[in-house]
């Protein structure tokens, strides 16, 4: 599980942005809450709202980022490489990134710093017993270990300045860096525009065990109209997707027609797309970033989506969610606590993105905050001059 991220200079993000799962003192909706080994429990989800170009998605892409540089296309840079470094407005300090996360019941604190030539720092701290210990740090090409010194001075000789050394380390088996390097493989999952062809769905109907069984009953519970899917041309570039529906006659008879996935709605096509992969976050407990979740579904789909994460009786392996959006119909308090609702709002005089929660704002207990949101009280939304336009 995820517990707090942290970014700095990164694209529209000036100065420290931080996003926690810490669960504040809010009494309400106490069942929503996960309990692992911390002193506080965490946040199953958190929204986060706010204007366009207020820089919310940047957020999630820094996670995207920085993940991209653990285990994607970024951490297989060659040396004199560059990297993918965006800072604010152009300047030439360096991005730094953070991340606290729980795995296998260990705390770890992981993060570095860097620009588009080299890493300037990096560290991993785990709490094993229950006490910080340090696993590695790095800064300005110094090291420093506590276990396994020989190995991990050898290793640190082989990575180059533009390599992180939980990557390089990893390259070489090393125990000791091991687990933070699974979490961001195996816990931390993106559904960002996701391809219907190379989506997770796909990958689990073929699969023909009860996962594709789940998948549909999550089709019909949503009320598509989809009683089967068919995949075929599995070993070509593009397989075939194919829904079939139920229609009742005025005589009783049923038939079936078929339909092929691009000729459904675009919502229908969204929600087919993301379903998969949000089944196999509930059953592997992992970390889900969603950009704009309620993009082109119903807000009662939506709903459906984030009420799977909060239920403990359905997200049984400890998943979280971390997404951004505009569906001022989920500000509700019966639905979501006050802490697990977020704002990114641009500075008017620096044009930088600052992220508050609705818990700072202390709002009463039953408050209407949808309202609230859009008449301005909290920031975050759009100025629009003219007579009769929303106005902060």
């Amino acid at each position: 599980m995820m517990i707090q991220f942290t970014v700095e200079n990164h694209r529209s993000v000036k100065n420290s942005a931080v996003v926690s799962f810490l669960a504040s003192r809010d009494k309400s909706l106490e069942e929503y809450l996960l309990h692992p080994d911390t002193k506080k429990p965490l946040l199953p989800a958190i929204a986060i709202y706010g204007a366009n170009a207020a820089g919310k998605s940047n957020v999630l892409h820094a996670m995207m980022t920085m993940r991209d540089m653990v285990i994607g296309e970024a951490a297989r840079v060659s040396k004199g490489q560059k990297l993918p470094w965006e800072p604010f407005g152009g300047n030439k300090e360096p991005t730094s990134f953070e991340i606290v996360f729980l795995y296998q019941k260990v705390r770890y604190t992981y993060g570095f710093s860097f620009d588009a030539g080299k890493i300037y720092s990096e560290y991993l701290y785990h709490w094993p017993n229950g006490r910080e210990a340090l696993i590695f740090s790095r800064e300005n090409g110094a090291y420093e270990f506590r276990e396994n010194v020989n190995e991990q001075i050898t290793l640190s000789n082989r990575t180059p300045d533009n390599k992180l050394y939980l990557v390089s380390s990893n390259d070489w088996n090393l125990s000791q860096t091991e687990n933070a390097y699974k979490w961001f493989l195996e816990k931390l999952t993106f559904l960002m525009e996701e391809e219907l062809a190379t989506s997770e769905t796909v990958a689990q109907i073929v699969s023909g065990n009860d996962k594709k069984a789940r998948i549909l009953k999550e089709l019909l519970i949503a009320d598509l109209g989809i009683t089967d899917v068919s995949v075929k041309n599995i070993s070509g570039k593009t397989p075939v997707i194919t829904t079939t529906h139920r229609i009742i006659q005025e005589n009783g008879n049923i038939e079936h027609f078929q339909l092929l996935i691009d000729q459904e709605s675009a919502g229908t096509q969204h929600f087919f797309a993301r379903i998969g992969g949000w089944l196999q976050a509930l059953e592997n407990g992992s970390l889900l970033i969603v950009d704009e979740i309620e993009d082109s579904l119903h807000p009662l789909l939506t709903r459906r989506l984030i009420e799977m994460v909060q239920d403990q009786t359905v997200n049984t392996g400890g998943a979280q969610l971390l997404f951004t959006t505009h569906d001022a119909m989920l500000l509700d308090l019966n639905f979501f606590r006050r802490d697990q609702i977020w704002f990114a709002e641009k500075n008017d005089k620096t044009c930088a993105t600052e992220l508050f929660s609705l818990a700072s704002f202390s709002p009463r207990k039953g408050e209407n905050v949808r309202k609230g949101y859009l008449q301005g009280r909290f920031g975050a939304i759009p100025f629009i001059g003219g007579d009769g336009a929303w106005q902060r």
